[in-house]
């Protein structure tokens, strides 16, 4: 008799992070950092609300940045090949290869009000959103790769993912998140330099 009403509350409280994330994304998406009441006018919730799914305004922009993200994943559920151990590396590799990271980045760094390499807040921000990102990765290649090792699984994920990060911050650094061809020109040789040293070690 007690299912109905929780039902509704956890429906509606599913409905208010939603919005909440949305409205996030529609004020990045206008090019400047915002406040929680912004945020709270946007979404249509109160600032209470805001705080009891989300510790800060930083914690919605690095969940909506890693929502963002997450198409890596998406992408590596595409080109999972053969489930082997063996095939790990070129799966997670390929993700990368075919998703528009730097879109993606060029999102995060709007998100942020645009930084410069060694913004503090911008770099907490940043790691913890590839930071999310590869752990959930890791765990996709548990469940897709049962034979392995888990321990293998996120040092593999992390070397790839945390290189992202080294190569992200100088591409922002050469290219101000620009998208045009040489940048992504740039963003793609630096990409292969990034997996070609991760599979081979120093």
């Amino acid at each position: 008799m007690t299912t109905a009403p929780f039902d509704r509350r956890a429906a509606l409280k599913a409905r208010h992070r939603r919005a909440i994330l949305d409205a996030a994304d529609a004020l990045i998406g206008e090019g400047a950092r915002f406040s929680v009441d912004q945020l709270a006018d946007r979404a249509d919730v109160s600032r209470r609300t805001i705080f009891n799914h989300f510790a800060s305004i930083d914690d919605v922009v690095t969940t909506v940045c890693s929502e963002m993200l997450g198409v890596v994943i998406d992408r590596f559920r595409d080109t999972v090949t053969s489930g082997q151990r063996s095939s790990m590396f070129d799966d997670v590799a390929g993700a990368l290869r075919d998703t528009d990271v730097p879109g993606i980045i060029g999102y995060l760094w709007r998100a942020l009000g645009g930084f410069a390499p060694g913004d503090p807040r911008a770099d907490q921000i940043f790691q913890a959103t590839f930071r999310r990102t590869s752990e959930e990765m890791a765990r996709e290649l548990a469940r897709r790769y049962p034979d392995a090792d888990p321990i293998d699984a996120a040092i593999l994920v992390s070397s790839l993912m945390n290189g992202t990060v080294v190569i992200a911050t100088h591409w922002i650094a050469e290219t101000s998140a620009a998208t045009d061809d040489a940048s992504r020109e740039l963003w793609r040789h630096l990409l292969e330099r990034l997996i070609a040293t991760v599979r081979t070690g120093y």
